[in-house]
């Protein structure tokens, strides 16, 4: 017979290694974004449907044209047409970062 009395309360961890490295994965994806080089803010990836190009989606619908986005490591890296257009570009996304 188990006495489960004396174990109540007390929390379980179990630490997985493999290959003598510990494997710990993130619950979220998180890059930071650039216009033209200059820092914007950061883009979180909450669920898995989300991706990188969902920064493009958004200026697009915002109501720019030939958007180009690259993700080079943890960087999401925006392009722009000119100077102008990189500042309205890092203008919006500075808003639609905050409000992720």
């Amino acid at each position: 017979m188990i006495n489960n009395r004396s174990n109540l309360g007390i929390p379980l961890f179990f630490n997985l290694r493999e290959n003598d490295q510990d494997t710990t994965k993130l619950f979220e994806d998180r890059y930071e974004v650039f216009v033209e080089g200059k820092y914007v803010g950061n883009k979180t990836l909450y669920t898995q449907n989300e991706n990188f190009h969902d920064v493009a989606d958004f200026l697009e619908k915002q109501g720019f044209q030939n958007v180009e986005v690259e993700l080079n490591g943890d960087h999401i890296l925006v392009h722009a047409d000119n100077s102008s257009e990189a500042e309205k570009m890092r203008q919006a996304l500075e808003i639609y970062l905050s409000n992720r």
